[in-house]
């Protein structure tokens, strides 16, 4: 379970938006020194990389984030980045026609809501907490 915070100036939701040679992505964990992975850095190109039914190639964020992320996890991890330019996934037709997604499973969007955990929890012999889902986006 990860706590996320993130800072982007609104140009950042433009589609044509490059990041500033300064941006970095911030990584804070219990225990663990701030991983600052940048985000304007050249990449190197991981094959055979698999997030769900997906596989192909990714970018590669380093051995520093590579380290970092091992050491939390306790078993050997990669941070990758999508690569957009040959990577190709797009939505099933039958629910988001037109839209492209990255690393997660099915759409662009996976939003869970109190109102929508308490409508879940309604259907539920045992009540489950919001943790056992995996929301892009969560409303409080």
């Amino acid at each position: 379970m990860a706590l996320m915070e993130v800072e982007l100036p609104p140009a950042a939701f433009d589609e044509d938006w490059q990041p500033a040679p300064h941006s970095c992505l911030v990584i804070r964990a219990p225990g663990m020194d701030t991983l600052k992975v940048p985000l304007a850095a050249e990449h190197t190109t991981l094959d055979d990389v698999s997030v769900w039914e997906w596989s192909g190639s990714a970018y590669d964020e380093g051995a520093e984030a590579a380290e970092w992320l091992s050491a939390y996890f306790g078993k050997p991890s990669r941070l990758v980045r999508f690569k957009e330019e040959s990577e190709i996934r797009p939505t099933n037709p039958k629910y988001a026609q037109g839209y492209k997604i990255t690393f997660t499973d099915c759409f662009p969007f996976l939003i869970a809501s109190q109102g929508s955990l308490d409508a879940q929890n309604d259907l539920l012999k045992e009540h489950v907490p919001i943790n056992r889902f995996r929301p892009k986006h969560g409303l409080l």
